[in-house]
């Protein structure tokens, strides 16, 4: 589906949703339209968790920039506020 003026933010965000509707779900992503934040508790948690949105990603053809992705990250800024691994 090709976005324009014409498709609504809330379009967007409910077919992000229906895509990773099972990582949500589980708890295990946090999504709010292009921005994806995976939660794990332990490294190798998040590997796991990492390696099952990436398969989604792939089997839905979206693509990420390099530059806009962190990983391992323990303390991320979303929507102007700071999220710790503590709060997770």
């Amino acid at each position: 589906m090709y976005f324009r003026l014409y498709n609504s933010l809330e379009t967007f965000q409910r077919m992000m949703n229906s895509i990773v509707w099972k990582l949500l779900h589980d708890g295990v992503l946090e999504n709010y339209m292009d921005n994806f934040v995976i939660l794990a508790k332990t490294i190798k948690k998040l590997e796991e968790q990492m390696i099952r949105f990436l398969k989604i990603a792939e089997k839905y053809n979206l693509c990420f920039k390099q530059l806009k992705c962190n990983f391992n990250m323990e303390e991320i800024l979303i929507l102007e506020v700071i999220v710790t691994k503590e709060q997770v």
